[in-house]
């Protein structure tokens, strides 16, 4: 059901090859890239990666790589509010072609489980958006979201998954945060460096591809391939990272009796702005080329929809995923509002035009995740949302308190992954609103 999906040596030998080459490569290549996509997007507005507040109105089984055996070096220790993380990069993955946007290695934290649950996981993938075009990557290639160079030394982020993580029992699990550092929600495969005009950063690299198969062949060998449990998980970039990628993670840890997928964010659909621009559609059309991501997407997907491009998305993606899914969004995601809708308005206060084409798409969205299979579950809600694992800078948190038909989001996940355990159920265990605009009744946000 995928599409090469699998670890390929001959583009690990010839990433190590060219990674060491480096500026001394000469012409730039792209494996599998259509020309007549190379421009796409190269004049969008800048990379929205997150908003701010998040709700208004709130009342392989495979044998590993010889090189990745001893990929990790534990660089940190040190002590967050929930317990002990630990930083660890893949330094020795990096010599081999794995590596971030400016060649730095990639890595994750980790927090150790505790007693009968620490063998049961959760890998949550960092968002952070993408890049545009190869100028863009190499400005982002300057920041944390495209080097490991400034990481800090324990997890800190308390805006994605943080609420899933003091959840019990979830709270007891080991858990992993991937972080984010390649631009192409883990899909590029780009073998030879790519050249840019930034003097700052001229040499860049779409390595995601290799990066996820270093930290999946990294995590087996920490443990991740005796877990009994797994949840393969993200917000933003990372939702789409996990609608990208779950089912290769689970036919790659086949060994693992219960794995399921988390995707907080990313329930998107290709559309176009309001005023008939194909903002997002364009970026990952092109990303989608120029990442040589067609080997990270599903073949199904890519056969049903008529190219890669068009699975970049995680509400076109979902009917094609066989491992169940809880999905998490919002019909009025603050980063939809921009980077989709492409207005300036809360969905309450906009013209009533505008109000009409951005719920068009909202229904849409409804009718697509009520389609889906009944092993997947979710909430889906009309308040202005984006990741919704963690705290808004304003300090809500809607994994606790936003609630559809009176079934908050964590309450809801915790049933609908102790019946996917149990064999799954006939009736799906997920809601969405279906008035426009408005919490519908005595939902909350």
């Amino acid at each position: 059901d995928l599409a090469s999906h699998g670890p390929q040596i001959h583009r690990q030998a010839q990433a190590q090859a060219h990674t060491q080459a480096q500026a001394h490569t000469g012409t730039q290549q792209r494996q599998g890239s259509r020309p007549d996509q190379a421009g796409a997007g190269a004049s969008f507005l800048s990379l929205i990666s997150r908003s701010g507040d998040h709700c208004r109105r709130c009342t392989r089984t495979m044998v590993p790589l010889h090189w990745l055996l001893l990929t990790a070096i534990v660089v940190g220790l040190s002590s967050a509010d929930n317990g002990n993380w630990t930083k660890v990069l893949l330094t020795e993955a990096a010599g081999h072609g794995a590596v971030c946007l400016d060649g730095s290695p990639g890595g994750y934290y980790i927090r150790h489980g505790v007693g009968a649950n620490a063998d049961k996981w959760i890998v949550f993938h960092q968002g952070g958006g993408w890049c545009r075009s190869d100028e863009n990557c190499a400005a982002r290639a300057g920041s944390r979201l495209g080097s490991s160079k400034d990481w800090p030394p324990t997890y800190t982020d308390v805006y994605e998954g943080s609420q899933l993580f003091a959840q019990p029992p979830f709270s007891e699990f080991t858990i992993v945060y991937a972080m984010y550092c390649d631009g192409s929600s883990w899909t590029g495969n780009v073998a030879t460096p790519v050249h840019t005009s930034n003097p700052k950063q001229p040499v860049i690299y779409y390595r995601g591809r290799l990066l996820l198969d270093a930290l999946l062949d990294n995590l087996r060998e920490t443990g991740l391939g005796k877990a009994s449990e797994l949840i393969y998980s993200g917000c933003s970039a990372g939702g789409l990272t996990t609608y990208l990628h779950l089912d290769y993670v689970r036919e790659q840890f086949s060994e693992i009796p219960h794995v399921v997928g988390l995707a907080d964010a990313m329930f998107s659909l290709e559309y176009n702005t309001f005023a008939g621009v194909p903002f997002f559609p364009g970026m990952m059309a092109w990303g989608f080329s120029a990442w040589n991501s067609t080997g990270s997407v599903s073949h199904a997907c890519q056969k049903a929809l008529g190219g890669g491009q068009h699975c970049m998305f995680g509400g076109a993606m979902a009917p094609f995923i066989k491992t169940p899914l809880f999905i998490v969004n919002s019909k009025y995601d603050k980063w939809q509002q921009k980077t989709i809708i492409g207005v300036d308005c809360h969905i309450e206060q906009c013209n009533a035009t505008v109000q009409a084409y951005w719920t068009t798409l909202a229904q849409k969205m409804v009718k697509t995740f009520q389609g889906l299979d009944a092993h997947h579950g979710g909430i889906m809600s009309n308040c202005e949302a984006h990741c919704q694992t963690g705290i808004t800078t304003s300090g809500l948190r809607p994994w606790t308190t936003l609630s559809v038909d009176e079934h908050h989001i964590g309450t809801t996940f915790a049933e609908w992954y102790a019946a996917q355990k149990a064999g799954g159920t006939a009736t799906p265990i997920r809601y969405a609103e279906t008035c426009d605009v408005s919490p519908c009744g005595h939902d909350t946000c």
